[in-house]
């Protein structure tokens, strides 16, 4: 079985996400004050800050090889 990437599962809960916000806005609910779509928001928060986090160190670990590279 394949693993996800951060990417593909930050999609998926994106999608879970608007599929929330639809479903309370139909209902006629404020997307601040439904429980189910703010703690789906927060889980993409952390994810974004996941993401963010190994782009980091992505950057670090291409600039500590170049440095490398060079001496």
């Amino acid at each position: 079985m394949k693993q996800e990437t951060l990417n593909e599962k930050l999609e998926k809960e994106k999608g879970k996400l608007n599929r929330l916000a639809d479903e309370a806005l139909k209902n006629g609910i404020p997307l601040t004050q439904d429980k189910a779509f703010m703690t789906q928001n927060r889980k993409i928060d952390e994810l974004v800050a996941r993401i963010q986090i190994e782009q980091e160190k992505h950057k670090k670990n291409i600039k500590k090889t170049n440095m490398n590279d060079k001496s």
